[in-house]
């Protein structure tokens, strides 16, 4: 046994000096195969990493690794794109307000990036994704508040004027038709509003405006039919023939233009002189709409008309405005208050036992 001792020590030293360079060839074997990423490659690594999440909706997943290759790669052509996929899942979550804070961010910091369309476009989408929509259990969207309407037509006609090149301006048309038709069919709302209760002139007063501010929307031929029956109730004539022949002359094939030709007949073919005012007999429906309408109006002031005054003219209307939809909206809440309580009353039993002589419902 002590003899034996020696060759055994030597033995395994042997074999151990082998592991360790059977080990060494190893360790560089693997080494060669998977070599070290530079700073390029690892960001892009980690973003089609993270696009490869928000691809299958996984924002959980993705938004993380988005922030952080803003924050390791900030020098990387990948730390842009990062930045706008981060809004992207903010908005896909449905964090609008997020979702342009972080649009318009990248827009300021990176106001030459060939993205930079693409950006103000999804500005422009996060407003129109607020515009409330048809509930069944809610007025129909035009019988609501319409701010975040108005917001999101300022935007997206912002979008079209400063990118007519751009490959999202046919998206952008067809949200604006849309939000141009709710805005307008708003606008009939109230002007109809205030025709049932004999108001004429705040019915004028939105009618006008449909088709000065939201042209294109499709609904002028209604309106321009409206307008001149409001203008006869009015007896406003030459005001109402005027706005008859020029639904005829702009729409002449819809049925509106049919309706326009038979209330001309009606008031007889003699045609009117461009030049002759208004005729205006005991319009006591005016009321104080009428002096509403002509206080501090520029177009009655001549020429001699600062712009102080203009600003005041329209700081009047659309007070007066305000204050128009603010009645519309209370008289919706009234109607829908009426309606909920006559469904209580048609889901609630009949009062009383069979001989008591109540009527049911």
């Amino acid at each position: 046994m002590r003899g034996s001792w020696p060759i055994s020590c030597a033995s395994f030293c042997a074999a151990a000096l082998l592991a360790a360079a059977l080990g060494t060839v190893v360790l560089g074997c693997g080494a060669s195969q998977a070599p070290t990423l530079t700073y390029g490659e690892s960001a892009r690594r980690d973003y089609e990493r993270a696009l490869a999440a928000f691809s299958d909706h996984d924002c959980l997943t993705a938004e993380p690794l988005f922030n952080n290759i803003v924050r390791e790669y900030s020098y990387s052509r990948y730390a842009a794109l990062a930045e706008l996929r981060a809004a992207d899942c903010e908005q896909q979550q449905q964090h609008y307000t997020e979702a342009i804070r972080r649009y318009r961010a990248f827009i300021r910091a990176r106001p030459t990036h060939a993205e930079i369309d693409y950006a103000n476009f999804q500005i422009a989408v996060s407003y129109y994704r607020q515009i409330p929509q048809d509930f069944f259990l809610s007025p129909p969207r035009e019988e609501r508040d319409q701010a975040p309407t108005r917001s999101s037509l300022r935007i997206i006609q912002r979008f079209l004027r400063d990118y007519p090149e751009s490959e999202h301006v046919a998206e952008a048309e067809t949200m604006q038709r849309e939000i141009l038709a709710l805005l307008a069919r708003h606008e009939l709302f109230v002007a109809d509003f205030y025709l049932i209760r004999d108001r004429p002139r705040a019915t004028v007063n939105r009618l006008e405006r449909l088709l000065e501010d939201y042209q294109g929307s499709g609904l002028e031929p209604q309106a321009l039919l409206l307008l001149g029956r409001t203008f006869l109730h009015m007896r406003e004539r030459p005001r109402a023939r005027t706005s008859f022949e020029d639904l005829i002359a702009r729409f002449p094939d819809t049925g509106y233009a049919l309706q326009a030709r038979n209330y001309l007949d009606m008031m007889g073919g003699a045609q009117v002189d461009a030049g002759e005012p208004p005729i205006v007999e005991g319009d006591a429906e005016g009321g104080d709409d009428e002096e509403e309408e002509l206080e501090g109006d520029p177009d009655a002031e001549g020429d001699d008309v600062t712009d102080e005054e203009r600003e005041a003219h329209e700081q009047q209307r659309l007070e007066r405005e305000r204050r128009e939809d603010a009645e519309a909206d209370a008289e919706i809440q009234r109607r829908e208050e009426a309606r909920e309580r006559q469904q209580q009353q048609q889901t609630q039993p009949p009062s009383g036992g069979s001989g008591s002589g109540s009527t049911p419902y």
